[in-house]
């Protein structure tokens, strides 16, 4: 009977972990780009900001500057809070970016917990929902947030905003207009326009991450 070195049962181990730790950063994947879709419409730019701002607990114009100068759009700019949070600095993410990399292969080079990183991604997108539900039911309210915290989701945008595809556009258009008709049939208005902005206006250039 032949035996098994530990290196071999190393790498048995390392194998079958492998499908699982791809899972996971699939997942996460799918979560982020959720993010950074819903955050192409100006309107709702301004919601997943104040989430994520909520979520992380910084400042709302903080989130801005960051993303701005390393131009990253609202779900790659979590990623890389997810890494600061374990470790990384802010600049050199940007050294990396600047290279060439994507934030994905900042992650992976980082040993990101795609497993963590994917359950707070479906934490925040939970926290963005809620607010797009009170976006409708009140758009002023949300207003009068934004002017408190001196928020301009017109200035809040860089070039990777565009950077998603027809897929995930469509998906963050189903998501908008899913929750605006649950709104809509919480307060019994029958047309489903409810009180807010008009359906998300696609982004000016697409492309994948």
């Amino acid at each position: 009977m032949r035996m098994v070195t530990p290196f071999s049962l190393v790498l048995l181990m390392f194998a079958l972990a492998i499908p699982g730790w791809t899972d996971d950063q699939e997942k996460a994947t799918k979560e982020i780009r959720k993010i950074s879709s819903i955050a192409v419409d100006t309107n709702m730019r301004s919601l997943v900001n104040r989430a994520m701002a909520d979520a992380l607990k910084v400042k709302r114009l903080d989130l801005v500057k960051e993303r701005q100068d390393a131009n990253l759009n609202y779900g790659d700019l979590f990623l890389a809070q997810q890494l600061m949070a374990t470790g990384a600095k802010m600049e050199d993410i940007g050294v990396q970016l600047k290279a060439g990399k994507s934030i994905f292969d900042v992650a992976n080079e980082n040993h990101a917990n795609w497993k963590q990183i994917n359950s707070d991604a479906k934490k925040l997108n939970r926290k963005i929902d809620d607010s797009i539900e009170s976006y409708f039911t009140d758009s002023k309210k949300e207003t009068k947030l934004d002017q408190a915290d001196n928020y301009d989701a017109k200035t809040d945008k860089v070039a990777a905003d565009s950077k998603i595809t027809k897929e995930e556009f469509a998906d963050a258009q189903f998501r908008y207009q899913h929750l605006r008709s649950l709104v809509s049939a919480q307060s019994g208005d029958d047309d489903n326009q409810g009180p807010g902005a008009q359906t998300p206006s696609a982004p000016t250039g697409r492309g994948s991450h």
